[in-house]
């Protein structure tokens, strides 16, 4: 976390912008540069998404980035990822109308298993998905890692109609 929140911060100086990460050095990283750049519309939060999303039920968001979350490409760990049918229904719920989710993995296995969870999610949720070219992400490290090694990055934005 960090590299692309601070840009859409800078961008966005009349909005609020939370960052969600259980990573601490992520946030004391974040923290650093929006106290070196005199940015002052972040807040973070420093524990899982589903804890945040549990705390703070009256938030109700315009864009949430889900950027390169673990792939946990093991088979047994899989159950493990973040971006499945279930937690992408609790974030639309969330989600205001015309609302954006943007996804993005470089990991095809996540990808593919992401598609598929979205047509679940469709069949009762009207939203509309996206493949959007990856040239308009915020070169992150873990961005630049996916080029570096050669990995196609897949980039979704999933709109809430």
């Amino acid at each position: 976390m960090g590299q692309n929140l601070l840009e859409i911060a800078t961008h966005n100086k009349d909005s609020l912008v939370i960052g969600v990460d259980p990573f601490l050095n992520g946030i004391a990283s974040l923290i650093e540069n929006c106290v070196n750049n005199k940015i002052n519309n972040v807040l973070v939060y420093p524990k899982p998404i589903q804890e945040f999303l549990e705390q703070f039920k009256n938030i109700y968001f315009e864009k949430v980035f889900i950027l390169f979350p673990d792939p946990w490409p093991k088979k047994k760990h899989q159950k493990r990822r973040v971006f499945k049918d279930k937690f992408i229904q609790i974030l639309l719920e969330r989600i205001k109308k015309n609302g954006e989710i943007y996804f993005a993995t470089d990991n095809q296995d996540y990808y593919e298993q992401a598609l598929h969870d979205l047509e679940i999610v469709k069949k009762t949720t009207h939203i509309s998905i996206q493949k959007v070219d990856s040239n308009e992400l915020v070169l992150t490290k873990y961005f630049q890692r996916a080029k570096k090694l050669g990995n196609n990055v897949n980039f979704l934005v999933i709109v809430k109609l």
